[in-house]
């Protein structure tokens, strides 16, 4: 992962102020004040000398920046409509907690912003899912935030778990959720999985509920794993205990052995100076 900040460490002519010209609004236009907002910021956008195009499209031919106005659940679902575009992604919370988001005061110095390339830019790992389903299906899903691996009945999981190539762990318990970084602070940590900084090249491996009867061994702690390894989890007892997998709250049932890895997508989130890691996590998580 690479941090850049403002005019220092640069990702390509993306994050420079300077060179950005053609900007993509999209917002959650559900939300009566987020639409209302979206209308303001493109004004004070055209005053600031910049383009406005309806769709990202590529950076060749689209947008150079991206402006989302909504909560986390409306960045993913941004993310996912658009496949993980290439373009940053300057965020503004209309949501409830919105991690990945800056606060609505910035909304008035978004322009200011831009131009003067005054904000830190964090880039983050999409994970890769391939998924054979019961039936024989093959499935390739993406996930910025977190691939969880529940029980699909009333019966728990069992399944065993392979890092690189190794048998980790034979697990019997309700599931797993793997999170990126970025997603770390989601049901990761809800599952008593730790808070991962976004300079840290790793996904994190969280049980759910594991069975501590004398039987099993299952894992019972979480495991930070380097992005370049690969995860597998083979089912086993099926049809009987069926898995379900989802990626980013996109649902797939059925699932038999799931890989997880790397997917070499890059997503680039831009934060206000006062916005970062630290920051960000004192404020909207721990109530600080």
């Amino acid at each position: 992962m690479a941090l850049f900040r403002g005019e220092g460490r640069r990702q390509g002519d993306l994050v420079s102020g300077r060179n950005l010209s053609r900007v993509c609004c999209l917002a959650n236009t559900q939300a009566p004040e987020c639409a209302e907002s979206l209308g303001r910021l493109e004004e004070s956008l055209r005053e600031g000398g910049y383009e406005i195009v309806e769709e990202p499209g590529t950076v060749e031919d689209g947008a150079q920046v991206l402006l989302v106005l909504g909560g986390d659940g409306f960045l993913m679902e941004c993310l996912h409509r658009y496949d993980f575009p290439e373009q940053p992604i300057f965020g503004v919370n209309f949501g409830t907690v919105g991690f990945h988001m800056n606060p609505q005061s910035c909304l008035d110095d978004v322009v200011e912003v831009l131009t003067s390339g005054n904000y830190q830019a964090d880039e983050h790992p999409v994970l890769r899912i391939n998924a054979e389903l019961e039936d024989g299906r093959q499935e390739e899903l993406f996930a910025f935030n977190d691939v969880l691996l529940e029980r699909q009945t009333r019966q728990s999981v069992r399944f065993s778990v392979f890092l690189d190539g190794v048998l980790f762990n034979k697990f019997a318990g309700d599931g797993f959720v793997v999170a990126t970084a970025a997603g770390s602070t989601a049901y990761n940590l809800a599952a008593g999985g730790p808070a991962v900084h976004p300079e840290l090249a790793a996904m994190v491996v969280t049980p759910l509920y594991p069975h501590q009867a004398v039987p099993f061994s299952s894992v019972r702690f979480s495991l930070a794993v380097p992005l370049d390894r690969s995860l597998v989890f083979v089912a086993e007892d099926l049809p009987k205990r069926g898995m379900r997998l989802v990626a980013d709250g996109r649902p797939l049932d059925g699932a038999s052995r799931v890989e997880v890895l790397d997917s070499a997508r890059r997503i680039t989130l831009l934060r206000a100076e006062n916005m970062g890691f630290a920051e960000v996590l004192s404020r909207k998580i721990i109530g600080g």
